[in-house]
């Protein structure tokens, strides 16, 4: 009974000893195992389900439980199916740069282990005309005498399949009225609000592009006479700018496309907007010799030439020429007396060339009239103010110094029959 007792005494002493010897020797062999440059990798999606028209960032984490630094190099195999795909890791999914190599602080015994654990992304976007399938991606990590691999399934469907797609960037931009009209040569602004979702205060550059040609600048909303090419957004907070186009007078009616683009890094955050220009008219008459005034003999014709055009943006309909206001009994005629369509200057490069004539009474007595002459077209007219100096006739000329010639020699003739009294 005794030899029992002892037999079972010393096995179970046997067996403490043997599981403390074992607990010791793993706890050196992790030590060991550790010492030799151990980091520990985590990836918590490895099957994606995502649309050709879709990208996403999938966490990437590296944590070092050493008590030595250690610097891990990343490399990816992608697909052969995937070459034209944007796949690469990236230190953040707003604004983020490449990575290729992370460096991890002692994870213990060390005081300065803030990087003990490094995040990052990896940024898959499927190339253009991607095929819906499957693919696979190799995520690889080494460093330290130690390899990491870790495949990322990708299951592509056609389309967009994120749900609420958009949702959750950096940068957000709204505009409640993305379409406006409006007339050439005149500012067009647009009212956007730039949404900052980040928890820190983030500097947000503005790129704009519109039409050749155009003028465009982003001021504030409530500063007008200050124009911006960045802001500083506060955490969690919104700015609201305009966004003003000038449209080139010789701008033709119709619908041009704008972007406007708020990066931060290399996110890039694009609101497309569109103008209407309507088309504007603006009908000119001017004299050849540029001057309002010219010289003419009563009864007879005088014949001027007129220059019409349109310095607008788009073609006047209809035009017409008439006389607004004339001496009595003048006679005023146009050739051609109207015009269907008067394209614009800019498009045209000359102008439409019309005839004037003017005719005063044989009786007007010389001197300045005022003649008023309207081009009215269904968009717009012009109306201008002429001034004619009307001369007598030289045949009357003539006869008026007969008739003093006359009247001198009769004077002579009567200052010689008195005298000789």
């Amino acid at each position: 009974m005794n030899m029992i007792t002892n037999a079972q005494k010393f096995r179970s002493i046997f067996l403490m000893i043997f599981i403390v010897g074992l607990l010791f020797s793993l706890c050196a062999y992790d030590k060991a195992f550790a010492q030799q440059g151990s980091f520990i990798v985590h990836i918590p999606f490895t099957g994606i389900e995502m649309g050709t028209e879709d990208e996403v960032y999938i966490d990437v984490s590296f944590r070092n439980p050493t008590n030595t630094e250690m610097e891990v190099k990343l490399d990816l195999e992608r697909d052969p199916k995937a070459k034209n795909w944007d796949v690469k890791f990236v230190s953040s999914q707003w604004g983020g740069f490449g990575v290729n190599r992370v460096r991890l602080d002692a994870g213990s015994g060390s005081e300065n282990n803030e990087n003990k654990e490094v995040n990052i992304k990896l940024h898959i976007k499927p190339g253009d005309n991607a095929h819906p399938g499957n693919y696979r991606f190799v995520v690889k990590a080494s460093g330290g005498g130690a390899v990491r691999e870790y495949p990322i399934y990708v299951y592509l469907k056609g389309g967009k399949v994120a749900v609420n797609a958009g949702a959750g960037k950096l940068i957000e931009l709204e505009s409640k009225y993305p379409v406006l009209e409006g007339a050439a040569g005149q500012p067009i602004s647009f009212e956007i609000k730039v949404n900052n979702n980040s928890d820190k205060d983030t500097v947000v550059d503005f790129v704009t592009v519109a039409p050749s040609g155009w003028n465009s600048y982003i001021t504030p909303r409530w500063e007008t006479d200050k124009r911006v090419n960045s802001i500083k957004i506060s955490a969690n907070s919104s700015e609201t700018l305009n966004f003003t186009v000038v449209p080139p007078i010789e701008a033709e009616k119709g619908e041009y496309p704008l972007e406007f683009h708020a990066k931060v890094g290399n996110s890039d955050t694009k609101l497309n907007l569109k103008v209407k220009v309507e088309g504007t008219y603006k009908l000119q008459i001017a004299p050849e010799t540029r001057r309002l005034n010219f010289d003419m003999v009563a009864g007879k014709e005088s014949q001027q030439i007129f220059y019409v055009w349109n310095e607008g943006s788009a073609p006047i309909e209809n035009i017409s020429f008439l006389v607004t206001s004339k001496p009595e009994d003048w006679e005023i005629t146009f050739k051609p007396d109207k015009l269907g369509v008067l394209e614009p200057l800019a498009k045209t490069e000359k102008p439409e060339t019309i005839q004037i004539t003017f005719k005063a009474p044989e009786r007007t007595i010389p001197g300045d009239y005022q003649v008023v002459l309207t081009a009215a077209g269904d968009q717009d007219k012009r109306t201008i103010e002429l001034r004619a100096t009307v001369k007598v006739p030289t045949t009357w000329g003539w006869i008026g110094v007969g008739v003093i010639v006359v009247v001198i020699a009769l004077l002579f003739g009567i200052f010689a029959k008195l005298k000789r009294r």
